[in-house]
């Protein structure tokens, strides 16, 4: 195993306060691994530097979770759910979302998911939910 330099640091970097530089150097890792690109507005990256050159680090990227979707129900069976979806989905192409994570309470909030390409993940998706966090 690698010797570790006792001058290695750890700190934060936040998207839209990262210099140019910082995003360059991790933006450059992203291409040459075939990894998409960060959205810098909404992520934040943990790195491991040795004397000012990041050597390591680990993205934190806040995907958008959609949802609920309520509709009243004298509302339902018109186009007003189907326009939200849409409207929704404009407002994560806008943003250059990376993904997207819907929690289909209902069928139909799946055969929307579905109709959109959207696909049911089981693995390897890992979470954690409420007081664990």
């Amino acid at each position: 195993m690698a010797e570790m330099s006792e001058a290695i640091t750890y700190r934060w970097i936040d998207g839209p306060f990262a210099s140019d530089e910082e995003w360059a150097t991790i933006e450059s890792v992203l291409v040459t691994r075939g990894w998409m690109s960060l959205n810098r507005q909404v992520t934040r990256i943990l790195v491991a530097e040795e004397n000012g050159k990041i050597g390591a680090f680990f993205v934190l990227d806040l995907v958008p979770h959609a949802g609920p979707l309520w509709v009243k129900p004298s509302w339902r069976g018109t186009r007003v759910a189907n326009e939200l979806a849409e409207q929704m989905n404009d407002f994560f192409v806008e943003s250059q979302a990376r993904g997207v994570i819907i929690v289909a309470e209902s069928p139909m909030v799946e055969r929307m998911c579905e109709a959109r390409g959207m696909i049911r993940v089981t693995k390897p998706i890992f979470v954690i939910a409420g007081a664990e966090v």
